[in-house]
């Protein structure tokens, strides 16, 4: 009976010390691949939708112009044949269609209708800007015909008003304020950090030596044959997030760039390389009580030559008037050709040049910042790179898509 009591004694005590033993051990060994697959499923989930969204309309906004015109052949229209007017003619042109409003940009594409921003002028028996309901005005650069207006970024599927919405749904969500744009700053930057970690999933494990790493990596990069569905939405995902990983990588870091230019790009660049500051764009604004122009565009143009020194065959390409600045921005150049952007020349209200910005001219953090929007748009090598970015910008929305499946079709299996 003692030996009997003392088996069953020994027996039952068994199981009950047992976890107390391996508890220890659990909880002591960290797996780094365990915490970026968590991280990796849940940040991939929580942006889904963001980046289904973004990719989506950017792959729209690679070609913008061209769909725009396509949709609204209407306000693009060239009518008449003969010499483009000049930037004051159709300054002149707008005021007069509309006197409450002033024009403030003027692009001069002699080949398309120009959409020309206005400004409400103030009004003298309130004190405040007309409220004139649209921001852009579409004008025939050769009769001054006015072709239309409409309001840029409202959110509407109108099919005049349906590429500005896009533009400005992909840059802020349509969120007004800076918030918006800080909030598709913050999911650039968290899927940046995402992108690096996906990538370090697909390494192999334990492969020892160059020659093994690198066929089992291989596998990485392929669609196995005759899979399955999950399989192939596994490869899919794993191989389509790696072929293109620079490309996303990129357009994840000019998001960071564009959106959250001063609070995170130009003091990391900065720390490389400093990153010079337009005078013109840092002179003290007052929107409410906007500066008469001292003299027209077309004077400001010829200023902006001579006083920066651009060759007469280069041409204008457009000029704005900043009334909260008092004083003239001038680009001159090809605006869509390949490459890091357009030369653009400030002139003040006194006449003196401001500033100056010639693109692949300053310092390192200079043509770094100046890269950026050309990298994003696709313009940086013409035409094969805005296919890119536009493939690029579908693949986000697929890949996302695939992730969630993956990790949809996980949570059934563990459920089951």
């Amino acid at each position: 009976m003692t030996v009997g009591l003392a088996r069953t004694t020994s027996t039952t005590a068994a199981p009950v010390a047992a976890p107390a033993r391996q508890a220890p051990r659990a909880l002591s060994r960290f797996d780094p691949r365990r915490v970026a697959t968590l991280l990796h499923r849940y940040v991939g989930l929580a942006l889904a939708g963001f980046l289904i969204l973004s990719g989506l309309t950017g792959s729209v906004l690679v070609f913008q112009r061209e769909i725009d015109a396509w949709l609204n052949p209407q306000l693009w229209a060239v009518t008449a044949e003969g010499p483009a007017l000049s930037a004051s003619e159709i300054a002149a042109r707008v005021e007069a269609h509309d006197p409450r409003v002033r024009a403030r940009w003027i692009p001069l594409e002699p080949d398309e209708g120009l959409d020309v921003w206005v400004d409400p002028k103030i009004d003298p028996a309130t004190g405040a800007p007309y409220a004139i309901g649209y921001n852009q005005m579409f004008v025939d650069p050769v009769t001054g015909e006015i072709n239309g207006t409409r309001r840029y970024g409202p959110p509407t599927l109108d099919r005049q008003e349906l590429i500005p919405f896009i533009d400005l749904f992909h840059r802020t969500l349509s969120i007004p304020g800076l918030w918006g744009t800080w909030l598709m700053g913050g999911i650039a930057l968290i899927w940046l950090f995402d992108c690096f970690v996906g990538a370090w999933l697909t390494l192999p494990k334990g492969a020892k030596g160059p020659r093994v790493f690198l066929s089992k990596w291989k596998t990485a990069w392929t669609l196995k044959p005759r899979a399955s569905s999950t399989r192939r939405n596994l490869d899919l995902h794993r191989a389509g997030g790696l072929w293109l990983w620079g490309v996303l990588a990129t357009l994840a870091a000019s998001g960071v760039a564009l959106n959250l230019e001063h609070e995170i790009f130009e003091p990391v660049v900065g720390v490389f390389s400093p990153i010079s500051e337009n005078e013109f764009e840092h002179q003290p604004m007052d929107f409410a009580n906007p500066i008469p122009a001292a003299f027209g565009f077309d004077e400001a143009i010829v200023r902006a030559r001579d006083l920066a020194a651009i060759p007469a065959d280069q041409r204008v390409s457009g000029i704005y008037y900043a009334g909260e600045i008092g004083g003239y921005g001038v680009a001159f150049g090809e605006p869509y050709e390949a490459g890091l952007g357009i030369t653009w020349a400030y002139v003040g209200n006194d006449g003196s040049l401001i500033e100056l910005t010639r693109p692949g001219v300053g310092t390192a953090g200079d043509i770094v910042a100046q890269a950026q929007l050309p990298l994003h748009s696709g313009q940086i090598l013409g035409l094969p790179t805005r296919i890119l970015i536009c493939i690029a910008g579908l693949a986000t929305a697929g890949l996302s898509i695939t992730g969630v499946i993956i990790w949809a079709r996980k949570r059934a299996a563990r459920r089951r």
